[in-house]
């Protein structure tokens, strides 16, 4: 590590700082608020951009896919019931499959077809702090936000994989190969998985052994970040995507050691602090303010992606749900507050740049999207909640 880069991680820590203040000040979403500072600073030269600067971003956001794994808490999932899982098999079919025909006509690349149902519970967390979590279309937001999380990191991987191995090799063979060894790692992950949820019911006191209630040596923590860098470092091994490893080991800690609350905060604290505030600087950094300044197609596009992605849940949330808001107002509100994955959305757009999924511009675009819905969309909401009295469908 150069000096440079010492002097650079230094001004990214004070942005990291900063951050906060200026959210609270403006009321704008931190995340976007870590984007626009690390545009600004990287444009007036305050720090550069590096390899190890990089690398270091690339962890942080496969720390971010660790938290989003942890948010998923498989034994949450038989609690949601039959009734509420036809709806949502019905509201994620209709999403894909509008996706598939904007991309087909629109002649998109094939990402899109991930990206416009992408979602992340992150600013559904934040709308909960704000309105409360007994609103009829924040309740179903939140139920299918956790359910929308994992369908998402599966499209991502599955996009992800299949690119990857395309390029790479370039025939088709590539791409059942990556199905195939996907599947097999999945299902050996189940295996053991199940075997694992057996074991611990038979012999519960074996997780105090890897995790010990009484610990001064932060077992936990240390067990925690062993699971994140083995899971990737074995997907790596066998040729898939880094970040399927580092979700399902957010998995593992949330499903077998959601006893240690003090971990999973700490966890999220470390996070939160400074792996995910680096990554949103560092992926501001990466946005060159002249280039978007000159093509003004780029915001345009941008706004175009964050209204066609509400304009498919709309329609979703309509065949799925109409029948259970009966009234309007919560069905839009419901669509608006399952269409900001502010994090997912920004984590998509460095997948596909970093695949040549897109290009450049498509890139800007898809930050600018993520943004817009982040700041925009809230104000929608608030708008909604406060002003428009509910209108029950006939």
């Amino acid at each position: 590590m150069h000096n440079t880069d010492l002097i650079s991680f230094s001004i990214i820590v004070l942005l990291i700082v900063i951050a906060p203040y200026i959210s609270r000040f403006t009321r704008i979403p931190i995340a976007v608020v870590e984007i626009l500072i690390g545009t600004i600073a990287c444009y007036f030269g305050l720090f550069k951009s590096s390899e190890t600067i990089k690398t270091v971003a690339h962890i942080s956001f496969l720390y971010l896919m660790f938290l989003a794994g942890m948010e998923v808490d498989l034994r949450g999932f038989s609690k949601l019931g039959k009734v509420f899982y036809k709806k949502a098999i019905i509201y994620f079919i209709t999403l894909y499959l509008l996706a598939f025909l904007i991309v087909v006509v629109c002649n998109l690349e094939w990402i899109y077809v991930a990206i416009f149902p992408v979602m992340s519970l992150g600013m559904i967390m934040t709308l909960i702090r704000d309105y409360g979590k007994n609103k009829k279309w924040l309740d179903i937001a939140l139920k299918i936000g956790i359910v929308g999380e994992l369908v998402s990191i599966t499209a991502l991987v599955t996009v992800q994989n299949a690119y990857s191995q395309v390029e790479s090799i370039g025939h088709s063979w590539a791409f059942y190969k990556a199905f195939i060894v996907l599947s097999i790692f999945v299902l050996t992950f189940i295996v053991l998985f199940r075997i694992g949820k057996i074991v611990f019911w038979w012999k519960p006191t074996l997780k105090l052994w890897f995790m010990p209630t009484n610990d001064d040596n932060n077992q936990d923590i240390r067990f925690s970040f062993m699971l994140f860098f083995v899971l990737i470092g074995i997907t790596n091994l066998i040729g898939i995507e880094d970040v399927l490893g580092a979700f399902l080991a957010g998995m593992v800690v949330a499903t077998f050691f959601a006893y240690k609350h003090d971990m999973v905060h700490k966890l999220n604290d470390v996070g939160f602090g400074f792996f995910v505030p680096l990554f949103f600087i560092y992926v501001g950094s990466t946005l060159k303010i002249e280039e978007i300044l000159q093509d003004y197609r780029i915001v345009i596009n941008g706004i175009s992606i964050a209204f066609g992605m509400l304009f498919v849940r709309l329609i979703a949330a309509n065949v799925a749900f109409g029948s259970y808001f009966k009234s309007i107002k919560n069905t839009t509100l419901f669509a608006l507050s399952d269409c900001m994955p502010l994090t997912f959305l920004v984590a998509v757009a460095t997948l596909g740049l970093g695949l040549n999924a897109i290009n450049q511009s498509q890139y800007y675009s898809l930050i600018i999207a993520a943004s817009f819905e982040g700041v925009f969309f809230t104000i929608f909401i608030k708008i909604i909640v406060y002003t428009i009295k509910p209108t029950r469908k006939k």
